[in-house]
């Protein structure tokens, strides 16, 4: 087995398609380390203009006054994304989207010239969900019933950090299920 560590990351996006859409919130977790990156990005006019208000308004963009965090954040935004992607570097991407979360991730970095160089299977809580709850391959389950199924607490209308915080602890009581947890503590033992 592969000595890959998982970092679970969770974004906001003004809308669904990465190719028209963009990130204004990025949450990332080494569940290894514990290290936490949140941070908010600037969006244009044009970026709003495309924007789902929906997508907008689910996320709490107006209401968390993520504009104004995305103007506190931007001065460590080129430090962080870094150190985000030097965390990444040959290990899991997980979450609850993650194909898509991957792909905005992407174009996030493309904007700051740096590579994505996670291993390319992503790790997916609802589809390991499913399959340890007994669920049909065609009934992958939503954060919030993965949450439910696995006993974690995620608020209503979630930020990307406190969605990654969830993830994270859909992965451990996963882990745990399976016996992976308390296998590895006593191989550290």
């Amino acid at each position: 087995m592969s000595g890959r560590q998982l970092i679970v990351v969770d974004v906001h996006t003004t809308g669904p398609s990465f190719e028209v859409h963009d990130a204004f919130e990025l949450a990332a977790i080494d569940t290894s380390t514990g290290r936490v990156w949140e941070l908010a990005f600037a969006l244009t006019s044009s970026q709003l203009g495309r924007a789902d208000p929906t997508f907008l308004q689910m996320s709490g963009y107006d209401r968390r006054r993520l504009a104004d965090k995305a103007q506190d954040d931007a001065p460590r935004i080129e430090a962080e994304l870094a150190a985000l992607g030097d965390a990444l570097a040959g290990n899991t991407l997980g979450g609850a989207d993650p194909e898509i979360h991957a792909a905005f991730l992407s174009k996030v970095f493309h904007r700051q010239g740096i590579r994505s160089l996670w291993h390319h299977l992503p790790a997916d809580i609802a589809a390991l969900t499913a399959g340890a709850q007994g669920l049909p391959a065609t009934n992958i389950p939503r954060l919030e019933m993965c949450c439910e199924l696995w006993d974690v607490e995620l608020a209503e209308l979630p930020s990307a950090l406190e969605r990654a915080r969830a993830v994270a602890e859909c992965f451990a009581a996963f882990d745990l299920s399976n016996g992976r947890a308390s296998a590895e503590a006593a191989a550290q033992r």
